[in-house]
């Protein structure tokens, strides 16, 4: 069975103690809590702060990738987090996609990088609601994951963690119904299926990431290839991560 994991991401929030204190407090949840892989992404700022204090595993909420060093002012590259011993990093998520413009061959770009260079890579896809609702949510998904497996080596599935965000579902509060997230879900390993044989197909995690709450994880997580979730908004609450946790 795949291991179970909980990504926190705090995108662009938290004071540097406020950070230091949530830290502490989920770290003590992760060693509690084995069973569970769990990962946080603080603000790039804090990365080199936290990385200092023992506790769960720290990622990146986004990298540059294809270059180690050189003249991209204002980013972060590979290097840089692993000198850190940072191993995980967030790549695709809708934000960067919609208010970045970091289109698909470049994200593709990253996470292979990242994936040769032995990143855990959560990488992050989804549809907006005027796809949905044109009735291509899933061959919008295909598109955005089959440009990526067809330029990843089988072994990198198990570094693979794939986070399917409805992007009208991101801190709206609306949320898909269990049925819509179990068939994009299902659809989803499908196509890991088609792209690689077993068992590297069966190491791909996939993760639920749009709009993920205390008290919405329980139902989700009982789901047919819900490996996890990406918890945005709800990951800035210890009380609301213990139960995500818990959840799972």
């Amino acid at each position: 069975m795949r291991k179970k994991i909980v990504g926190a991401n705090w995108k662009m929030n938290l004071s540097r103690l406020e950070a230091e204190s949530l830290y502490h407090k989920i770290s003590i949840l992760g060693e509690a809590n084995t069973h569970v892989d769990l990962v946080v992404f603080p603000p790039q700022p804090f990365l080199g702060l936290l990385s200092r204090s023992s506790g769960v595993a720290l990622g990146a909420q986004n990298v540059y990738g294809p270059e180690f060093f050189g003249a991209y002012t204002g980013e972060t590259s590979l290097q840089h987090l692993m000198d850190l011993h940072i191993q995980h990093v967030i790549i695709g998520h809708s934000e960067r996609r919609m208010y970045f413009n970091e289109h698909s061959d470049f994200i593709d770009s990253k996470a292979i990088a990242a994936l040769n260079a032995g990143f855990q890579v959560f990488f992050c896809c989804g549809e907006s609601m005027e796809i949905r609702e044109n009735g291509a949510a899933t061959s919008w998904v295909q598109a955005q994951l089959t440009s990526l497996f067809e330029q990843m080596d089988p072994t990198m599935c198990s570094a693979l963690v794939i986070a399917y965000e409805p992007i009208w579902a991101i801190g709206t509060g609306k949320v898909p119904s269990l049925d819509e997230i179990t068939a994009m879900h299902g659809f989803i390993r499908g196509l890991c299926e088609q792209h690689f044989e077993s068992p590297f197909s069966d190491a791909i995690r996939i993760i639920y990431g749009g709009s993920c709450t205390a008290d919405n994880a329980g139902a989700m997580a009982q789901l047919p290839n819900v490996d996890g979730f990406l918890v945005g908004g709800a990951s800035l609450s210890y009380s609301s991560m213990e139960e995500i946790i818990a959840s799972v």
